[in-house]
Formats: C-alpha cells, structure tokens, sequence
C-alpha cells in the first residue's frame, strides 16, 4: 500500500550529526544576538535625569494649588500683586511658541475656502458698485 500511496509510507529517519546540530545552536545563537542588538539599539541612550522626568506643572492646576498658580498675594497695604514665575513660564512657553504657528495654520487653512471668494465678492461686486456709483455722480451731479 505504501507503494502505491506514498503519503503513507513512514517519513525517512532525520539524525542530525553534531556537525550539523552545533551549526544550527550557532545560527540560533546568532539570531538571538541579532535581535537583543536591535533592542538594545532602539533604546534611548542615556536615562533622563530625574530632574527632567518630574513634571513641574501639571493639568488641570487643583484648587489648593491655584493660588500659587494664580500667583496673587496680599501685603500690609493691602496692594495685590502678580507676577510670573520661571515654573509658570516652563508650562507656558511651548504654547507661546507655538502660537504663531497654530495662526498661520489657521489662517491659510480658510485662505482659499473662505478668504479668496470674500476677495473676490469684495473687488468685483462692492468695489464694480462703488465705482458706478461714482461714475454716475460725476456724469449727473458733477458742478
């Protein structure tokens, strides 16, 4: 039968000579080299010092910490003052940045949609109306 059907015959014995078994340990001994390397490269450098890793500020400020945030204190004479602080300012700072970024961002997200066709109305339609008008004066009214 296993003539004839030879998925049944009996698989051919494999022995691997140790030869062959040392080479293979050696491949998956490199392999496993291979990707605790590429682990080790895909981490950061150095550890961040902890000094960067506390957060300073954080959100949303809570309510026994808002005076402090708010910076305000009373002197004997009853004068208020503010200032602001380095901590505030490191909170603050990425959004001044970023500020005229996020407007640029915004107004030439709506240039053309918006802006262009208000442009457009405004020279052909209100200006062609204003210059007609004034034509009209001069022609009729002029002294």
């Amino acid at each position: 039968a296993a003539a004839h059907f030879p998925a049944l015959a009996a698989p051919p014995s494999r022995t691997l000579t140790s030869a062959a078994c040392s080479k293979a340990t050696q491949g998956a001994m490199s392999l496993r080299r291979a990707i605790v390397r590429a682990q080790e490269a895909t981490l950061p450098l150095r550890k961040t010092s902890r000094k960067d890793q506390t957060r300073i500020g954080t959100y949303p400020v809570p309510p026994e910490a808002s005076i402090w945030w708010a910076n305000r204190y009373q002197v004997p004479g009853g004068e208020i003052k503010q200032s602001f602080s380095p901590y505030q300012q490191k909170i603050m700072f990425q959004w001044f940045w970023n500020a005229p970024s996020r407007w640029y961002w915004r107004f030439s997200k709506w240039a053309w949609p918006i802006g262009i066709p208000y442009l457009i109305i405004y020279i052909f339609v209100y200006k062609s109306c204003q210059m007609d008008v004034e034509a009209d004066i001069r022609a009729k009214a002029w002294w």
